[in-house]
């Protein structure tokens, strides 16, 4: 499991220790949120048991209201949307922002000194991560489960001292400093270094005089896959940034994420759009991954769908607005590293929009899940809880957090979201011919194969030939109603020897192989497979949800998983009921993912 990562320190670096990236270890979150950093202390001021005791506080009444605005959009516009599994369409249940039995547990620390470049006056962020969580008994036994939402509050990082627009490069190195730690540290120890008053995450750098943001990302909806058959079902994720306004909250435009809607009905604002594009020092920073587009141009609101990816227009605002043909004569482009021909530049500014990005190799619409709180439970369990683009990540920020700390040039550049450390590998994306995405190809034994989305296709091999595999794709027929995307011309291939394919339309995206586990081949391993249809009936009758896993589960052989061994598109990483490893599932397979079934 990911716990404090860190760098390596470097040899020369005047400083000793290694810079702490993402701080996910169960033991220093819970020591730094007795320490102040509890939902209740950052949003609110004080401590709080749940989040009933937050009903009258000006900030989450604000991110309440809002989510219920959102909300009720969805049930106005769908009269087959209701909470609970008795719905046809599953909606996030509003009353659980007032519940006595739930709460916002820490789920990660994150240490964004890396961007910088989008805004210079200050030394990058700190992020502090959320979850929604609820405890309660049913049948008398206890019952806890973590919840599709996460709340992101955003901190600038700045040096002692630094006025606004003084922060630079020179005195970012400070800023850096402050988080390398000796490798040793972790638990109690940890988080008291890093809340301690030389730290990053000290009382005064953490505070409402520091509060950049506060960020949502939420479950809204979630069709069953018999509901959406062709795509194995559709979930919708509500994405806002809130900025601090007096003692509450305000909606804010969401970085890079144009208002799709508003600017296909201003032909002036789009043109405007269009022309800011065309500016070299704005394509330059485009391709680079630093570009911040003009706040005009920009939505209060996006919506993220899965699965499917960028197969699906809806995460894809830039290119709702222009088509390839478009672009082709912005002058420059032939010369870029990513954005090289249109359609390189339309995947870099899609995948710079919020929507775009939680779709990029995320898992279940979210980058980091936190690390499971029983070391020992197997079922609903995650393996792996953040995404192949966050691992990606990892290494680049630690150059520049290495870089910076020494007082060095830093490279701010930034790849694809896309972009995974094992780029090649059984999974990962490739290079389906247009020449900005020449770089992205497969591993030995696999080989590239087209999965709907029109620029990048899914390292796999020629034939279906293990458990795990895909044995049912389809072409994607995507509109901007994301609802109303579908699947078409799926053949579902035969799977090697006894093994039986699993289709899209009981929850399998693509189809997936799965064999008994009597003879595991390389790359295989043994995991519970729950059936569907009994699981949910169970569920329907008010059992717990561990209860219904461990009566309807069989064992079966799937594709196995770990750190350096990812799941294709819109699988995750979840632990085998063995102890050995984790076996790719589909993520509404795991409760804790899913918005509806939960019962308090």
């Amino acid at each position: 499991a990911v716990q404090a990562t860190r760098a390596d320190a470097a040899p020369d670096a005047a400083p000793t220790g290694a810079p702490v990236l993402l701080l996910t270890e169960t033991a220093a979150l819970r020591s730094l949120s007795a320490s102040g950093l509890d939902f209740g202390s950052v949003i609110a001021g004080a401590p709080v048991g749940s989040l009933a005791e937050l009903s009258r506080d000006p900030r989450f009444s604000a991110l309440r209201e809002a989510l219920t605005a959102d909300i009720e959009e969805i049930s106005a516009n769908d009269k087959r949307a209701g909470v609970g599994m008795g719905s046809p369409h599953r909606l996030f249940d509003l009353s659980w922002l007032g519940s006595e039995k739930t709460r916002f547990e820490l789920i990660g620390v994150v240490n964004r000194v890396d961007r910088q470049p989008f805004e210079p006056a200050h030394c990058g962020e700190t992020r502090l991560i959320y979850r929604l969580a609820y405890s309660t008994t049913l049948g008398g036994e206890p019952l806890s489960s973590r919840l599709p939402m996460t709340v992101n509050v955003v901190y600038w990082q700045d040096p002692e001292g630094a006025a606004d627009g003084d922060a630079g490069v020179t005195r970012c190195r400070e800023v850096a400093r402050r988080w390398l730690v000796p490798d040793a540290l972790s638990g109690d120890a940890l988080a008291r270094r890093l809340r301690a008053p030389g730290g990053p995450l000290a009382p005064t750098r953490v505070s409402d005089a520091t509060l950049k943001s506060v960020e949502l990302n939420v479950q809204s909806v979630r069709w069953p896959a018999v509901m959406h058959p062709s795509l194995a079902g559709h979930a919708e994720y509500v994405l806002r940034v809130f900025h601090p306004e007096g003692e509450g909250l305000t909606p804010a435009p969401l970085e890079n994420t144009p208002d799709v809607a508003r600017l296909k009905r201003d032909a002036t604002l789009r043109a405007a759009l269009l022309e800011w594009l065309r500016d070299p020092a704005n394509l330059e920073a485009i391709d680079a991954g630093i570009a911040v587009m003009p706040e005009r141009f920009a939505a209060t609101r996006s919506v993220s769908v899965a699965p499917r990816g960028f197969a699906r227009v809806a995460n894809r605002p830039f290119s709702q607005l222009f088509k390839p043909d478009e672009l082709a004569a912005l002058a420059g482009l032939d010369a870029r590293e990513h954005a090289r021909t249109p359609r390189g530049l339309l995947r870099r500014l899609d995948g710079l929009a919020c929507s775009g990005c939680h779709e990029a190799r995320s898992v279940a619409g979210f980058h980091l899940l936190g690390e499971e709180p029983d070391p020992a439970s197997r079922m609903d369990a995650l393996e792996l809880f953040t995404s192949p683009h966050l691992d990606g990540e990892l290494p680049r920020r630690a150059r520049y957090v290495q870089a910076l700390a020494r007082g060095e040039v830093v490279d701010d550049r930034r790849p694809l979201s896309e972009f995974e450390p094992h780029q090649g590998a059984y999974g990962t994306h490739c290079g389906l011919g247009d020449p900005a995405f020449a770089d992205y190809r497969c591993d030995e034994g696999l080989r590239c194969r087209e999965v709907g989305d029109p620029e990048l296709g899914a390292c796999l091999p020629p034939k279906t030939t293990y458990a795990g595999d895909p044995c049912e794709v389809g072409q994607m027929r995507s509109r901007p109603i994301a609802h109303q995307d579908r699947s078409v011309g799926a053949t579902r291939e035969r799977c090697p020897g006894s093994a039986v394919c699993n289709p899209n339309n009981i929850g399998f995206p693509q189809g997936m192989c799965i064999d008994d586990c009597d003879d595991l081949q390389p790359g295989e391993r043994c995991g519970a497979m729950v059936s569907l249809r009994p699981f949910n009936n169970c569920i329907g009758r008010r059992e717990p949800f561990t209860t219904c896993l461990g009566v309807t589960a069989r064992k079966a052989a799937m594709r196995a998983c770990g750190p350096s061994v990812p799941c294709r598109d819109d699988y995750i990483c979840a632990r085998s009921p063995n102890a050995d490893g984790g076996v790719c599932l589909p993520p509404y397979f795991l409760f804790q993912l899913r918005v509806d079934g939960h019962v308090l």
